[in-house]
């Protein structure tokens, strides 16, 4: 087995606690693979494949292969939201079927986690649609501060914007909590 299997399979495939995954998904692991290797990764994915892990489909979808393409339809209307997006994601990049954008845009309104929708916004891009773009746009005014600075960072956008109008918002609210308090109220 060559180093870079090998460091796959440790960083990407048995990445099983927060310090391995904090850092989001490895892809570039996948890159560095030889198309020997890349078959064998696949393989390994594909057996990982369900709705408990989203790194199995994503590394899929990076790969482009067909072959998990049946799998990825089988699991889609099973899933919702966030995984339901990434799902789509894998096939869209895998296929670029345009039934997967008319699926992302029913379920980013149906997320309501900040955290669930921060990794997201990062894969709206990638379906280089008008109005998926429209939808990513309409999050930089999200009333969630990460939210907004990520959607502003995932459309390639200055985040100086977004940090002066939460900071201004937060320093509007220092100054009317500390008159209430002054008041007694």
């Amino acid at each position: 087995m060559s180093d870079n299997l090998k460091i796959f399979q440790e960083e990407f495939l048995n990445a099983d606690s927060w310090p391995k995954r904090k850092d989001g998904v490895p892809l570039c692991l996948l890159d560095n693979l030889s198309d020997t290797e890349k078959e064998i990764a696949e393989q390994q994915l594909l057996e990982r494949l369900s709705l408990k892990d989203d790194w199995p489909i994503r590394g899929l979808g990076h790969l482009r292969s067909q072959r998990p393409l049946k799998k990825l339809y089988e699991l889609l209307p099973q899933s919702k939201k966030a995984m339901k997006i990434i799902i789509a994601h894998a096939i869209f990049q895998i296929s670029a079927d345009q039934k997967m954008i008319d699926t992302v845009l029913s379920e980013v309104p149906q997320i309501s986690n900040q955290y669930e929708l921060i990794p997201v916004v990062y894969l709206l891009p990638d379906f280089k649609d008008e109005r998926v773009n429209q939808v990513l746009n309409a999050l930089r005014d999200h009333k969630e501060y990460l939210v907004a600075y990520n959607a502003t960072q995932a459309m390639g956008l200055s985040i100086a914007a977004v940090v002066n109008r939460f900071r201004a918002e937060d320093s509007r609210g220092f100054w009317s909590r500390l008159w209430r308090k002054f008041k007694g109220n």
